[in-house]
């Protein structure tokens, strides 16, 4: 007798030692929880990494306008003026201003308005400009333009790229795009301003 009672109490406490189906399911729902959190944080890193990113060559291509516009302006003089530079002869005329324009593809110095997602410079072309992820406009104005002394220029590079949530042209960077439109359009561009100044020489 004692041993067939203990068989019955091994058997009955071995009944009880599993899961229920509620508890699995609450298990599930909890781990269900967890996963959709964890997926909820990598889209927004991923965002942010993206971001980021184009923050990053968005700065790098607004250097590297700068320092076009620095290089060009060792080309303008007393003497000689504005004629030999190649973006700053926007002011040729007696210009004391040149408002936002968008630099045309120089194949000399092989740099103009569009870039593409790994910050390179791309040409004038409709094949190349539907690779366009950064456009470049730029806006001059001379700061002493009737001083007898050295003249200043103010140089002001403006980068726009898209913003990935948002409904951008394909042709956002196209010649004829307007591009006073594009800039106002905080809602699907970025945009990244940088300012500097440079001289007249001798």
């Amino acid at each position: 007798m004692n041993t067939q009672r203990r068989y019955r109490l091994r058997l009955r406490s071995a009944g009880v030692s599993g899961y229920t189906i509620v508890e699995l399911m609450m298990a599930i729902a909890v781990f269900g929880i967890g996963v959709s959190g964890i997926i909820a944080m990598q889209k927004v890193a991923a965002a942010a990494n993206q971001h980021s990113r184009a923050l990053s060559l968005a700065t790098n291509i607004g250097q590297a306008w700068q320092d076009q516009l620095n290089i060009d302006s060792s080309l303008y003089t007393r003497t000689t003026g504005f004629t030999n530079t190649a973006w700053l002869s926007k002011l040729a005329g007696g210009a004391n201003q040149v408002g936002w324009f968008r630099p045309t593809y120089n194949s000399n110095l092989g740099i103009g308005a569009a870039f593409d997602a790994l910050g390179r410079p791309l040409q004038d072309t409709t094949a190349s400009l539907a690779n366009s992820q950064f456009c470049v406009h730029v806006r001059l104005t001379r700061l002493y333009p009737t001083s007898a002394e050295i003249d200043v220029v103010r140089t002001e590079v403006r980068v726009i790229w898209p913003r990935t949530e948002g409904t951008v042209a394909s042709t956002f960077c196209d010649a004829n795009t307007d591009i006073a439109s594009i800039a106002a359009d905080f809602a699907n561009y970025h945009s990244l301003y940088q300012v500097s100044a440079v001289r007249q020489q001798p």
